[in-house]
């Protein structure tokens, strides 16, 4: 069987494809920040929690239900971006998966709740069934970063679409070697970011411990992520390996500075300065998304350039979206201030 066979064939696009692609990378790399300080924080807490020090996890605990909710908003916009340009590809694995893909639902909504139980029901249940609901909460999220590097990975081999057709009503990507190290990447990199919010939390209220204990934590699982960047860069392709190697200047670039800001951050991190720590995170990750999205291009090539894509330049609802973009920043702008100025903002 011809793998190009099973692509569909490219939607025309409203406008420049660029456009689409800039706003997936820096709406991802927004949603992994989020999603990096939920998920890191909360397996923080919970390793604190079983080594008997419950402080942190309570804490943590109140904070992750609108962590929650942004991170899963803010997944919205890059889902929806990939799909405009690459959805030939997205559509294809998420099917082939079956029931493995929707399953994310229902187990996002089950951590979703699960966190809002452990927060607003904390003084009446009893501290194993706290322990229990929250684990198992954290461990649904973690169901649902592993679905998605299955799919993100899925669609990058149509070569590998075929085996659907062997009997399976839904299969996962066991059989990419890049798959283990880029799913590990984003866990790691999630209790690095984790425990920098971690420390953050504790520079706002003053706690020296939280700040010891999350740039400890941020500065151990920098250095692990690092070796297991490393691991999944050569489980790569040899053609995608290569070009990030110098064979493709503007992605071997791109790696580059997003190690040489990794650094950066390394070093402010290790001289325990969670502020410009965090400056340097942000600025890292988006480097780091920029590189996925290399990863993502050079993975299609055999099968698909995005400038062959039709774009009819009808820029009316581009123009739109952008209204509303800074009508929305203006009225959460608003209503953060309204927030901080309340008692419970101040609090």
């Amino acid at each position: 069987m011809n793998p190009a066979s099973l692509i569909p064939m490219a939607e025309p696009i409203p406008i420049h494809w660029a456009w689409f692609d800039v706003l997936l990378i820096v709406t991802f790399a927004a949603h992994v920040l989020f999603m990096n300080a939920m998920l890191g924080s909360a397996a923080i807490g919970l390793v604190q929690a079983v080594r008997g020090r419950s402080g942190l996890i309570r804490e943590v605990g109140m904070k992750l239900p609108p962590l929650l909710a942004l991170t899963i908003n803010l997944g919205v916009a890059p889902l929806l971006f990939l799909q405009v340009n690459y959805g030939n590809f997205d559509y294809v694995s998420s099917v082939l998966m079956g029931g493995w893909w929707l399953a994310v639902v229902f187990v996002l909504l089950y951590s979703y709740y699960g966190f809002y139980l452990y927060k607003f029901k904390f003084e009446t249940m009893g501290a194993g069934m706290r322990l229990a609901l929250f684990g198992s909460s954290v461990l649904g999220i973690v169901y649902v970063g592993f679905m998605f590097s299955n799919n993100m990975t899925l669609m990058l081999e149509p070569g590998g679409w075929h085996s659907y057709f062997d009997g399976y009503a839904g299969f996962l990507n066991w059989r990419d070697p890049a798959l283990y190290p880029r799913f590990l990447h984003m866990m790691v990199g999630a209790l690095a970011v984790g425990g920098l919010f971690v420390a953050l939390l504790g520079r706002h209220q003053g706690n020296d411990g939280f700040v010891e204990t999350g740039m400890t934590w941020f500065f151990r699982a920098t250095v692990v992520n690092l070796a297991v960047g490393v691991w999944f860069l050569v489980a790569l392709p040899d053609r995608v390996l290569l070009a990030f190697m110098g064979k493709n200047l503007p992605a071997s670039l791109t790696l580059a500075a997003a190690l040489l800001s990794a650094g950066v951050m390394l070093y402010r991190g290790f001289h325990g300065d969670p502020r410009r720590t965090a400056v340097w995170a942000v600025i890292t990750v988006f480097f780091m998304a920029c590189a996925r999205h290399w990863v993502r291009t050079l993975y299609l090539a055999p099968w698909f350039k995005i400038e062959s894509v039709p774009v009819t330049n009808q820029y009316g609802s581009f123009y739109l979206f952008l209204g509303f973009v800074v009508a929305g920043g203006g009225l959460m702008a608003y209503m953060l201030k309204l927030y901080f100025k309340s008692r419970q903002g101040r609090a």
